[in-house]
């Protein structure tokens, strides 16, 4: 179906996330204590809520789609877009260049000790992928394209929530395999998962400076008013 073409680059971007690859690949790792179902149980839960705010936003994105077209294809709704893409531009350029990397690793260990450690509970699995959902939601610009994508389809609904689930499944699914390969080959994949780790830790402002940057070009490049712009300084 053309819409998987559309929606499954869209999916494997994801797989990319802090809740779908990053804090997984950090639980691995734990030091001592791992429980792996807890890990198996997070990324299920966190697909899991992805699909359900999917659905709730599909629907939402439905009933308000035909008046928010209006709104942004009048004259002020086509500033406020090229503004809102401008806007994060610049949030990329700082994001990416000027922002400090926080320190919380103190509060980042009784985080996975909570969720994957020796004295973890399903309580706390499931407030840690709770968190990772809420968190993300500022930066899951392919998701929303998908769900746009599926609310645009004339298709029967179970058939759009079934493609959603789908999507969640492809954003879980390297992190599912790395933790079945911890559980199989622990010796093998270790070193693996720390020089993924390493890297993740090591560009995760970049990539998210990028998310932004992403979205920011998308907006400003499909406004009336940068089309106008690029073609004054064509012009001279």
């Amino acid at each position: 179906m053309d819409v998987l073409r559309q929606i499954l680059p869209l999916a494997l971007l994801d797989t990319l996330s802090v809740s779908t690859l990053a804090i997984p690949v950090w639980f691995l790792l734990t030091p001592r204590g791992l429980r792996i179902a807890n890990v198996f149980c997070y990324l299920l839960l966190v697909g899991a809520g992805y699909l359900l705010l999917g659905v709730l936003l599909m629907g939402v994105l439905s009933a308000v789609r035909d008046p928010m077209r209006s709104a942004l294809d009048s004259p002020a709704g086509d500033v406020v877009t090229a503004v809102a893409g401008a806007a994060f531009l610049l949030l990329a350029a700082w994001y990416g260049f000027l922002r400090r990397p926080a320190s919380g690793e103190g509060r980042l260990i009784r985080w996975r000790a909570s969720a994957v450690g020796e004295s973890a509970t399903l309580r706390g699995v499931a407030a840690v992928s709770l968190i990772a959902v809420v968190l993300e939601t500022a930066t899951m610009f392919p998701y929303l394209s998908a769900i746009d994508t599926l609310g645009r389809e004339e298709r029967p609904l179970g058939l759009r929530i079934g493609l959603l689930a789908l999507y969640c499944l492809v954003m879980i699914a390297p992190a599912l395999l790395a933790t079945l390969l911890r559980v199989i080959a622990k010796h093998a994949v270790q070193p693996v998962l720390r020089r993924l780790d390493r890297w993740l830790r090591d560009n995760a402002q970049e990539n998210t400076a990028w998310l932004f940057a992403i979205a920011g070009f998308m907006l400003l490049s499909n406004s009336d008013l940068f089309q106008r712009l690029l073609a004054q300084l064509s012009d001279q």
